[in-house]
């Protein structure tokens, strides 16, 4: 199970909670929420355009890769933890 697999999972588990109900809940549901965040910020992705190496993260945050990083890929199929 890859990490963008296992962050839908757990945003599909969260849309069966409810905040209304009591606090354990209503814990559970933010700490799910919450876990599907912040692993989705390290699921990079890379792709190609003309302009050069273009880095995305699950939530859809991007950037243009260094040329460090652009020569670790190139060589070594390395991606950065975080965009």
């Amino acid at each position: 199970m890859n990490i963008s697999e296992l962050t839908d999972k757990a945003r599909g588990i969260a849309q069966c909670l409810t905040y209304n109900d009591d606090e354990h809940q209503a814990a559970a549901k933010h700490m799910l929420l919450e876990m599907a965040h912040r692993l989705d910020t390290f699921d990079v992705r890379a792709h190609k355009k003309a302009d050069g190496l273009l880095l995305v993260n699950g939530i859809g945050k991007a950037r243009f890769a260094t040329m460090k990083e652009r020569a670790l890929h190139w060589l070594f199929g390395i991606l950065p933890n975080k965009v």
